[in-house]
């Protein structure tokens, strides 16, 4: 049987008429979309943003960048009494953000407090780029499995939830229901509730469930109706992942290679079939298999001079009639479209400047564009509007007057035939002016009491609370010591939903260098473990006896690092960036304006009310000063421009230039600095692109420039 038929036997269960003891089977085998729109209501919304959990390729996507969380109804609802168990397949992308992670399944009752059987992701024990899997009874703290897991590999889960005392327990990949090797059993003291849903939830709270996809989901009221029990002739065969296809009308696929194997018969004995949802598109004969023993391979070759999209199933069967299947998609003729970087507008601009992007059709079919706005409050979807031909395109956004907030715009590109989109974020912010402006200017000794408790002590290790010292007007962080302090803002907290960019700005001076590896020492803050828009220092890519600093938008270790060599002993001016809304980050150091050269984290960015503003001491940051923090709405909030002079010359005549955005400022000369007075220059200025000019001829001997405002 192939997955696109076990599709209406889910269906068909869900409305009670099965009388197998299987009472969800979902293997996902919609076509591309939103979970609950695609699936005809067998899943529906119970929390968060609707519409964000969806289906691609025969998976669910579960993210803990979205915040909805769905169930779908187990056929002879409500289970009160004896034991519930479920399968599913994960695989993760991306890892739980910090800290112990959450929970990303569940079993429920018709309400939304009564979360039972709780699987949890988290790094916490796992090695540099691993995670575990853990199960909660009904509350937020999981036993682990000790096992490491990695990213990009599939991983069966069984969950078993007894319904009469709420004990819960999660294997990986059990050979039996006694199996006690890679278990864990949950301890957290829960009450029982008459259970009714399974439900998938997505969250970045305490740290986040990580990015997955899941697949072949199973509710049963047996471990055999879930994972075939402990007859090896029920136990199915297995078959890796195969990735979505996109290719020119008239063309054929690579031979795509697959994996396949079973616990009771030989590789070479298994049987793949093939199955299409869009038979017109791509006839079943098209589908082709090679290979042999455990590696296989399919290619696929669409019906001559057609366009569209087929969701293609492989399924191996073995000796005993058992099947697992895998989806992928092959979309034949499809437009392209570049992607397109995420925006920032500020409140009350009449429109966006035009932003540019690509588009192609190996067909050349006429495209037609649309777009959608997730929130029609900050800019409507009718405000979004694409001009140009050919190739190069531009997108102009018009923001709702008097509005400001966050809006992902899904710009969509049709050739008539299929349909290709990319999402970006668009902020629209406001602006407060400064929030915090600390100069450090206490008496010598602890920041938290010499600034009358501004600062306090959010974490430290047994006797270290009040050991975060200021010196002579600067604060003092060290790798020896472990006290981390914040101070709140004035103005929070900034909320996610707000279109706020929240700026900080300080000064650095470094008297020891990080270790190699560095560690982060500023960073904005809720009140609880969500950090953002971490400054690191270390010593990685520098030369001999300097340090360089980087930025992650909340991830243990910076993503992005400013190819510059620090000094030791020499004072910079640190910015950084934070879009409350999105989370992603931006540093630079000694600019003059928004637009001089920065670097933007890349790690997973995750959204969260910012409170305050931290310092941190660890191992590994050095030894350093920290003076002059600003924080503010805008980047002229924290940073005033200088002006600098360019000055050429050809042999007596002199030409000065500098930025024209610096209004209101009067070149000044004198041929000798031990004159007492400057002389005001009061002849013409020219432009040039965006400098302002000046040119002096017949000039001998030495002259000196400054600009005054």
């Amino acid at each position: 049987m192939n997955k696109l038929l076990l599709n209406l036997c889910a269906g068909a269960l869900l409305c009670g008429t099965a009388n197998a003891a299987v009472i969800l089977n979902e293997p996902f085998a919609y076509v591309d979309g939103p979970l609950t729109t695609v699936s005809g209501g067998i899943w529906a919304n119970h929390n968060g943003t609707a519409g964000q959990l969806d289906v691609a390729s025969g998976k669910a996507n579960v993210s803990q960048l979205e915040s909805e969380d769905v169930n779908a109804f187990l056929s002879g609802r409500p289970y009160a009494s004896g034991n519930l168990y479920a399968s599913f397949i994960v695989n993760f992308s991306a890892l739980p953000l910090t800290g112990v992670g959450t929970y990303f399944a569940h079993f429920k009752d018709d309400g939304t407090a009564n979360l039972k059987a709780r699987v949890f992701a988290t790094i916490t024990g796992a090695a540099a780029g691993q995670f575990r899997l853990g199960v909660a009874n009904g509350g937020s703290t999981p036993v682990v499995i000790a096992r490491d897991l990695s990213l990009g590999q599939d991983y069966t889960l069984v969950l078993r939830y007894d319904t009469a005392t709420g004990a819960s327990t999660l294997w990986i990949s059990p050979a039996s229901e006694g199996s006690a090797t890679d278990r864990a059993d949950g301890t957290d003291t829960t009450g029982t509730a008459g259970i009714t849903t399974f439900a998938l939830r997505q969250s970045n709270a305490s740290g986040g469930m990580g990015v997955l996809t899941l697949d072949d989901l199973k509710v049963g009221t047996s471990y055999g109706d879930v994972t075939g029990g402990n007859d090896p002739s029920l136990n199915p065969p297995s078959i890796s992942s195969l990735p979505d296809q996109r290719i020119a009308a008239n063309a054929s696929t690579t031979e795509l290679p697959f994996i396949v194997g079973d616990g009771e018969s030989a590789a070479s004995s298994l049987i793949p079939s093939a199955g299409s949802d869009n038979p017109a598109l791509v006839p079943v004969e098209s589908v082709v298999f090679g290979g042999s023993e455990a590696n296989r391979t399919v290619r696929v070759t669409p019906a001559a001079n057609q366009q569209g999209s087929a969701l293609i199933s492989v399924t191996v069967t073995d000796e005993n009639g058992n099947t697992a299947s895998r989806n992928f998609r092959v979309t034949v003729g499809a437009p392209t479209i570049s992607s397109i970087a995420s925006q920032t507008i500020p409140k009350e601009t009449i429109i966006s400047d035009p932003i540019p992007f690509t588009v192609g059709d190996s067909e050349n079919d006429e495209i037609t564009f649309s777009a959608i706005s997730t929130n029609e409050a900050v800019v409507t979807s009718a405000n979004v509007t694409v001009d140009g031909t050919g190739a190069n395109r531009t997108v102009n956004i018009l923001p709702t007057p008097g509005v400001a907030g966050l809006t992902r715009i899904t710009l969509i590109a049709t050739d008539g035939f299929n349909s290709v989109s990319n999402s970006f974020v668009v902020t629209v912010f406001q602006t407060l002016g400064v929030d915090v402006a600390d100069s450090f200017d206490y008496p010598d000794g602890s920041v938290v009491t010499n600034s009358a408790f501004v600062w306090g002590t959010h974490s430290a290790a047994t006797g270290q609370t009040g050991q975060t010292q200021v010196i002579q007007g600067q604060l003092s962080l060290s790798s020896t010591q472990s006290e981390d302090i914040n101070a709140f803002l004035l103005n929070g907290p900034y909320l996610p939903s707000g279109g706020w960019l929240l700026y900080a700005r300080f000064t650095v001076n470094f008297s020891a260098r990080p270790s190699a590896a560095g560690d982060h020492f500023a960073h904005f803050r809720n009140t609880g473990n969500s950090f953002g828009a971490r400054v690191f220092a270390s010593t990685t890519g520098a030369a001999a006896g300097k340090l360089r600093l980087g930025i992650a938008n909340n991830a243990n270790t910076p993503s992005a690092v400013i190819p510059v060599d620090i000094e030791t002993n020499v004072t910079y001016t640190v910015v950084t960036r934070l879009n409350v809304g999105t989370g992603q980050s931006t540093l630079w150091i000694n600019p003059n304006f928004e637009s001089d050269a920065s670097v933007t984290a890349t790690d997973t960015a995750f959204p969260f009310e910012v409170w305050t503003y931290a310092f941190r001491q660890s191992g590994g940051i050095g030894s350093l000063v920290v003076d002059d923090l600003k924080i503010g709405t805008a980047f002229l909030d924290v940073i005033t421009p200088r002006p600098s002079l360019t000055i050429t010359h050809s042999g007596n005549d002199i030409q000065i230039t500098w930025l024209a955005a610096f209004t209101g400022y009067t070149l000044q000369y004198k041929d000798d600095l031990s004159a007492a007075t400057w002389t005001g220059y009061t002849g013409a200025v020219s432009s040039q692109g965006d400098n302002s000019v000046v040119r002096f001829s017949g000039v001998s001997g030495q002259r000196f420039f400054q600009l005054v405002k």
